[in-house]
This record gives C-alpha cells, structure tokens and sequence, in this order.
C-alpha cells in the first residue's frame, strides 16, 4: 500500500502518493522550515512573524484597557451604617415601607445629614432593616426620627447608632401611630 506525505508547497492539502506498491513505505524528508506537518493545524508550528506581532498588538491593548481600568475612579463604596433600624413587616406592608423610605430620604437630605441605603426585607421572616449612613449618627437620627416614630410599621423597632469605637441599640421611642 502506498504511503501518503504533504506535498509541503504551502498552497492547500495535497496529497500526493509515494512509493511502488513495494509496501515499504517511503521516509519523511524535510519540506521546509516548518517541519513534514506544515499547514496541518492538529501539530504545533513554529510561531511566524506575523503571529508574534499579532501576540504583542493584542498583549499592548490589554495591557492599554487594565491601564485605563486603574485610572477610572474606584466604584462608590458607603462606609459602615450609622443607623441600622430592625422592623417587623409583612407582605402587605409594601407600599408602606417605600412610602416611609422616600419621607426618609428626603429628611436626611435636607438636613445634610447622610442618606439612606437600601432597605433590606427577609424573605423568610418578617424582619426587615433600613440602612442610614452619614457621618454622624446623632444628627441622622435628629433627621430620621421624626419621621420613624410616628409609623406604624416601627411599633416594635429597634435602632441601633453605630459610633467608632461604640454602638447603642435601643428600641424606637413610641409616638403618635399613623
């Protein structure tokens, strides 16, 4: 049977047969510089020009967008909260808790006192928690208090004032029920 070698020519996969039908098959011989598997891509190759320019290009515009990622400024990220205040709600109470949030937002916008964070509603539980952040938690809690006290979905809260070194957690002062 006759053995089949790459003709090597680099213009496609042609074949071409060798030997005489003797069943010896015919040796390799060395077509180039790539070696007997040129243009065979199931066998390493030896890196061309091109594709080592193409290598540095590609390495140069990563190394061009980590470059310009470091120097965009860092993702806001809020300290710990001043205020964290526990609360009971259920399911109906929705409308109710996103009422109160913006009344809150606004309070503590006004007075330049921080802002609030996101509210966190358990899923498997009727605990839920608002989150104040601002430098102070005396002043937040001079801005926010007002408008918690008087809900009724703060009946049973509790508050907690996160201080540097210290933090106070007290339940929410009952006041006149909305």
């Amino acid at each position: 049977m006759p053995a089949l070698l790459h003709a090597g020519n680099g213009r496609g996969g042609e074949m071409k047969k060798t030997g005489g039908g003797s069943g010896a098959a015919a040796p390799l011989h060395d077509m180039g510089p790539a070696g007997p598997y040129h243009g065979d891509s199931s066998f390493p190759q030896e890196p061309s020009v091109r594709n080592i320019a193409m290598r540095g290009l590609l390495s140069a515009l990563l190394l061009a967008l980590s470059a310009g990622a470091a120097a965009a400024p860092p993702a806001r990220h809020l300290p710990e909260p001043a205020i964290t205040v526990r609360f009971d709600y259920y399911p109906q109470d929705l409308g109710r808790i996103r009422a109160l949030e913006r009344k809150l937002a606004s309070a503590i916008k006004r007075a330049r006192a921080g802002e609030l964070g996101e509210t966190e509603l358990h899923l498997d539980g009727n605990d839920g928690f608002l989150y104040l952040y601002g430098p102070d938690p005396d002043r937040l809690y001079a801005a926010a208090g007002p408008i918690l006290k008087p809900s009724r979905l703060m009946l049973h809260a509790e508050v907690t004032k996160q201080y540097a070194a210290s933090s106070k957690t007290f339940p929410l002062a009952k006041g006149d029920v909305d």
